[in-house]
């Protein structure tokens, strides 16, 4: 009996060593912090955040925020592993290129998206 128990457990472990890794998936949105998320303008309303979503999503960075992703499609908002790739597009429609978990997406590169 234990014989097959150890056969099972070493096929199971051979299966899951084999498996297809994750693919990255394009994802298009916004570049934003996890601050203000998805609307930006409570915080530019205040003073002292900036004039537009881009400054203010700076200056949230800044004071300890991180950046995050609004998704444009999913109208959700996405954790991001990568805190420099994101940093040149602050507050600017992109497009990641990465593989999501959960809520949080892997990074793999940024562009900008028209």
């Amino acid at each position: 009996m234990s014989r097959r128990i150890a056969f099972a457990a070493l096929l199971f472990g051979m299966a899951c060593a084999t498996a297809a890794p994750r693919t990255a998936t394009v994802f298009t949105g916004f570049i934003t912090d996890t601050e203000c998320g998805a609307n930006h303008a409570p915080m530019i309303a205040k003073g002292g955040m900036g004039k537009d979503d881009r400054e203010c999503t700076l200056v949230c960075v800044q004071k300890g925020a991180t950046f995050g992703f609004v998704d444009a499609d999913r109208k959700r908002f996405y954790q991001l592993d990568d805190q420099e790739a994101p940093a040149p597009f602050a507050g600017r429609k992109v497009r990641i290129r990465g593989r999501r978990e959960g809520d949080t997406i892997y990074v793999t590169s940024v562009t900008a998206a028209e």
